[in-house]
Formats: structure tokens, C-alpha cells, sequence
């Protein structure tokens, strides 16, 4: 089966302003060399710790930010940067959606809920007149735990869950067929959170969607995904499947995540792996392996060799230089 996402050597370097006129160019080396497919109906889940390139990576996939290098195909069409002409990128737009991490912001406070619905509807097509646009925008606030009459509201009449539903609504009411997911459960309560999951997961089904799903926590990102993809200063550390992900065999990152996921019990807990030392600057990462100087299980070959990506497993991979290689 084809991906209906494939990014190939994925590149975005950020360069800093020149404080010296003879100083050497330099970058932020936000996103580097990254490649992952994501396939019809799966929900890949992207994490990491806070400056990893999470969101950038996102953002580039979406033509939110130009890309440095590499290159992205959705449906095995290339549009990168949606290089596509007006009508191609109208249907990217329509068909590759994204939720965003803050439900306050994400929201123009000027604009009525159901204008933030309606507008982008009748922008691409998705219905011929503005009554026709309304009703679809009531059924979705329905369909997302909503009463109709929000649609006359504004959004600082609501709570931050509700605002994500309404967000949700926002992305949904032009048909989308991937739908990113940025953080969009981050800045929800507990018990607010665990309602937007399911609401994801019914979704999903409901709309035949596909997901990447964006997220430093990995406690949330294990319940909502079925691949999982691990990232550290803008490399991937691994990628797995997420019942593999929580096995033996795993990048030293991954196990000092898996370590901090709380669990409902302390019988048979492993150990907490407590990562010592700052996360380098992405202006100057290090030479060899971007995790060397926190890892617990470098050696030299780590500092002075970068680690390629080493197949260990079905649909596993792991950057390491002591990963064991499948036979």
C-alpha cells in the first residue's frame, strides 16, 4: 500500500543574524535529514521534549515555512513547498488540516464561532451558499459533544476544551484527509484531555482520517497512535511501532522517556532515568551523536561518529550505535 504521507531527508535550517560582520554564517538546525511514511488510517505520533523540531517539522510538511532541503509527496504527488499553482494548493489546504496547541489563540475573539467555521467552507467549496455552510457547521458542533447555538457566540464565552472542539470543528468543516495535530491537548486539564483523545479517536473513524499527531507527553502520544516517532535537537532517534516502543530493545532517549510516563502502579516500575545536562544548542549541535553528551550509555565512537539509522525490528528503527541490527 502506497503512504499517503512520505517525507524523504526533510531540512530546516533557521540562519541567525550576523552579529560580526566577519562572523561565519550560522544556522539553527531546527529540522535535519528526518524521513517517515504515514500510511491511509494509521496515526503516527510525533515525540520529543520542547525544541526538538516537533512543530517545525509540522510546519514545513504544510508549506507554513519553507523547506530548506528534502522533499515532501502526499498521495505520491510532490509538493514540497506546494510548488502545485492556486488550484493545487487550495485542495492541500482543503485536504491536509491542523489543529493547533493553544485554543485561545488559535481563535479570532472578534470573529463568531460560526463565521470561524462558515468562512473557510465557502473559501473552499465545501458548500454553495451561507445557509447551506451553516447547518453543515451545526451538525459538526454536534458531532463534537456542541450545542448549535454556540454558533452565534464568541470564543471568549468558552472553556479551553471547548475551544479545542470548536478548533477541531474549524479543521474538519473542509473534508480533510490528514489532519496534524500540534500539541492540541497540551494546554487541556487532565480530565479534559482524555475527552479530546476519544473525541480523536471517534473521528477517525467516523471521517476515515489519518493523523500525525504532535506531543512531548508520551503517556498521551501511546494511547492515540499506532507508530511512533521519537525526536531529539531536530533528529530522529526512533521509530516503532508503540507496543515495540515500550520493549527491552530502545534508543537510551526513548527508555528516559518511557521511564518518566507515570504509571497507576509502583509494582514492577523500572527505575526513573534522570537525563543529566542541558540540551546542546541547535545553533552548534554536537559532532557525533546528537544525544551523546546526556546519554548514559556513550563511549567515544558517540562524540566523534554520527549514528546512522539501524533497522532492528519490523517497522523499527533506531539511531544508535549499539542497536542491535535484525537478522
Amino acid at each position: 500500500m502506497e503512504p499517503i504521507l512520505k517525507v524523504e531527508g526533510l531540512t530546516k535550517l533557521f540562519p541567525v543574524k550576523k552579529q560580526k560582520l566577519l562572523e561565519e554564517r550560522r544556522f539553527v538546525h531546527a529540522v535535519e535529514d528526518v524521513s517517515f511514511e504515514v500510511y491511509q488510517g494509521g496515526t503516527l505520533g510525533i515525540v520529543g521534549e520542547s525544541g526538538s523540531g516537533k512543530s517545525t517539522l509540522a510546519r514545513a510538511i504544510l508549506a507554513l515555512t519553507p523547506v530548506t532541503s528534502g522533499s515532501v509527496f502526499y498521495q505520491g504527488e510532490d509538493i514540497t513547498n506546494f510548488r502545485v499553482g492556486a488550484a493545487g494548493k487550495r485542495r492541500l489546504r482543503s485536504e491536509l488540516q491542523m489543529v493547533f496547541q493553544d485554543p485561545y489563540a488559535s481563535l479570532n475573539p472578534r470573529m463568531k464561532i460560526g463565521e470561524a467555521i462558515v468562512e473557510p467552507m465557502l473559501i473552499n467549496g465545501q458548500a454553495k451558499t451561507r445557509a447551506e455552510a451553516r447547518e453543515k457547521a451545526c451538525h459538526l458542533l454536534e458531532t463534537v459533544g456542541l450545542r448549535p447555538e454556540v454558533y452565534d457566540r464568541f470564543p471568549y464565552e468558552f472553556s479551553g476544551g471547548q475551544r479545542q472542539r470548536i478548533g477541531i470543528v474549524r479543521a474538519l468543516s473542509v473534508n480533510p484527509k490528514l489532519l496534524f495535530c500540534d500539541e492540541s491537548v497540551s494546554a487541556l486539564d487532565v480530565s479534559v484531555q482524555a475527552q479530546i483523545l476519544n473525541l480523536f479517536n471517534e473521528l477517525k473513524e467516523r471521517f476515515h482520517l489519518t493523523y500525525v499527531f504532535i506531543g512531548h507527553d508520551l503517556a498521551v502520544i501511546r494511547y492515540i497512535s499506532d507508530q511512533i516517532l521519537v525526536m531529539y535537537l531536530g533528529k530522529i532517534m526512533e521509530i516503532a511501532p508503540y507496543d515495540q516502543l515500550f520493549g527491552e530493545h530502545t534508543h537510551p532517549y526513548t527508555q528516559a522517556l518511557v521511564s518518566a510516563v507515570p504509571e497507576p502502579s509502583t509494582a514492577g516500575r523500572s527505575q526513573r532515568i534522570l537525563l543529566e545536562g542541558d540540551i546542546p544548542s541547535p545553533v552548534n549541535p554536537p559532532r557525533g551523536c546528537r544525544f551523546c553528551n546526556r546519554c548514559f550509555q556513550a563511549e567515544e565512537i558517540c562524540r566523534q561518529e554520527e549514528p546512522q539509522m539501524i533497522k532492528t525490528g519490523e517497522r523499527h528503527w533506531i539511531r544508535c550505535h549499539f542497536a542491535k541490527p535484525a537478522h
